[in-house]
């Protein structure tokens, strides 16, 4: 009698410790951002995607930087206005002297129904010749083998 009460003892303990086990993703990461929300490493390698190509552009001037973070067909457009100011001017129709840019952390969601592709919308907050300028953009985000990539800027005026 004893000899089975010692193996259902086990068994329950085994079957816990798998309930226990189970009952954190696997190799998910969750991150908190300054915000204080909580995000996985996916949506943290989207983030720095779409945050370095804004700043690159914004901050840096730097189109090559730009480029490496998107979709050889944004790299063309980009690589076609030939510099940061007239990316600014014609690709985001957007200037500004110094800005802030966050991603709002609710907004991520599927892109016409495909598993790779990402809709982000990205906040900015800066000044343009003086003058407080605020915006909201949406953005697709792309996986690929390198990870995620800029791929479309969508633009605001046809906002659904």
């Amino acid at each position: 009698m004893s000899y089975l009460l010692k193996i259902s003892s086990n068994v329950a303990a085994i079957v816990i410790l798998l309930g226990l086990v189970g009952c954190e993703p696997a190799n998910q990461e969750i991150y908190t951002d300054r915000m204080g929300h909580k995000t996985s490493q996916e949506n943290q390698s989207k983030m720095h995607a779409a945050l370095s190509f804004y700043y690159a552009i914004y901050r840096e001037g730097d189109i090559n930087k730009a480029k490496s973070f998107t979709t050889d067909r944004l790299a063309k457009l980009l690589t076609h206005y030939g510099s940061a100011s007239a990316i600014q001017r014609y690709v985001l129709n957007r200037y500004f002297d110094s800005v802030e840019i966050e991603i709002d952390p609710t907004s991520f969601t599927q892109y016409l129904n495909r598993e790779n592709e990402q809709r982000v919308t990205l906040v900015f907050q800066g000044t343009y010749n003086g003058e407080q300028v605020k915006d909201r953009r949406d953005i697709v985000l792309v996986r690929e083998k390198e990870g995620w990539l800029v791929d479309q800027i969508l633009d605001p005026r046809y906002r659904p």
